[in-house]
Formats: structure tokens, sequence, C-alpha cells
């Protein structure tokens, strides 16, 4: 009987104590259901838009540096700087089809403020048919 409640005390002081204990610390983790936007067939007069929805399973706070794009063309905004752990924010890209022509496959990462790894990458995908008069 004094055996049972020993235990019994030293794994009640652990849970009170070590809430944490056995349940590693994941730091950020950004989630995107869809990091892939395909835009179809379009003409170079396009400009595409689209907006990637980003969550932060994690529990730690992602701090933005920069959203960076693979080219020019491509434009990507968020919504906001810091996403906290279970919030959710938005990122708007923006590609221009100008001067563009055949399969574009474009990419957006978002560079945190402490590294320059990026933590996510989305990409958007499609292909520009060139106008009659660059033929």
């Amino acid at each position: 009987m004094k055996i049972k409640m020993r235990h019994s005390g030293l794994l009640f002081l652990a849970i009170m104590f070590f809430p944490m204990a056995g349940g590693a610390v994941e730091g950020v983790r950004l989630v995107c259901d869809q990091p892939l936007y395909d835009f179809g067939r379009v003409d170079q007069s396009a400009v595409v838009t689209n907006v990637f929805r980003i969550r932060n399973e994690g529990d730690l706070s992602f701090v933005l540096k920069t959203v960076q794009t693979s080219c020019s063309c491509t434009e990507g905004r968020m919504d906001k700087k810091i996403i906290g752990p279970g919030e959710t924010a938005e990122l708007t890209a923006v590609f221009t089809a100008a001067r563009r022509k055949g399969l574009q496959v474009k990419s957006l990462k978002l560079i945190p403020i402490d590294s320059d790894e990026p933590v996510l990458t989305f990409y958007m995908k499609g292909f520009v048919e060139p106008s009659s008069e660059s033929n």
C-alpha cells in the first residue's frame, strides 16, 4: 500500500511540475493546405492573383523578414509580419504574365527574421500563351 501511494504521489508531482514532459517543443510549424496554385492557361495580358492561407501549428511565433520571389514578375505580400501559435495569415501572390510565354513556375518563400532559410515555399504555375504580336 505504501509503495502504491508513493508511486501515485511521484506521478502526480511529475504531471503537476513537468506538464511538457513527453511532448517535444515543436517551434514554428507553418502549414498551408494548398501551397501550389495552378492558374491554367492565360495570355500575356493576364495578371494572376492567388491568396495562400497559412496557419502556425507550432508553439512559437513566426516573425517574417521578407517574402522572396523567384523573379520580378511575381510579387508576394503578407497580411501580417508575426504569426503566433494557432494563428492564421494570408500571403497574396501576384504574377504578371507580360513578356512571358510558355510554362511558368514561380516560387514565393517566407524568410524568417532569424535565418536566411525559407520556412515555407509556395508555387504558382501555368502556361502563358504568346500574343499574336510576339510571333
